[in-house]
C-alpha cells in the first residue's frame, strides 16, 4: 500500500511542482506545450517506475510487475487527464459558416 501511495504522490508532486516552478520562473507555455508537457512528465514517471519498483524490497516478488504496471497506468491516466482537460478548455473555436 505504501508503494501505491508513494507512487501517486510522485505523480501529483511532479505535476504541481513543475507548474509551480514554471510560474515562479515566469515562463508561460504556449498552447501545444501545455498539452505535451504532462505527457512528457508521464513518460519520465514511467521510466522512473520501471527502474525503481521492480528492484524494491518493500514488495513481495510477485507484486513487482503488477504494481509497476498499475502506477504507470495511473501516471498516464492522471497526466493524460490534465492534458485533455486543458485541451478541452482551451481548444480553438470551430469556424461556423455564416448564413445570410
Amino acid at each position: 500500500m505504501a508503494v501505491i501511495i508513494g507512487g501517486l504522490i510522485v505523480i501529483w508532486l511532479g505535476l504541481t511542482m513543475a507548474a509551480a516552478m514554471l510560474r515562479w520562473l515566469g515562463i508561460e507555455l504556449h498552447y501545444l506545450a501545455r498539452i505535451i508537457a504532462p505527457l512528457l512528465l508521464a513518460a519520465m514517471e514511467t521510466a522512473m517506475f520501471l527502474l525503481a519498483i521492480p528492484g524494491t524490497e518493500r514488495l513481495p516478488l510477485a507484486w513487482h510487475w503488477p504494481m509497476t504496471g498499475g502506477l504507470i497506468a495511473a501516471a498516464w491516466l492522471v497526466n493524460g487527464a490534465v492534458s485533455g482537460l486543458y485541451w478541452f478548455q482551451q481548444r480553438p473555436p470551430k469556424n461556423e459558416a455564416v448564413s445570410e
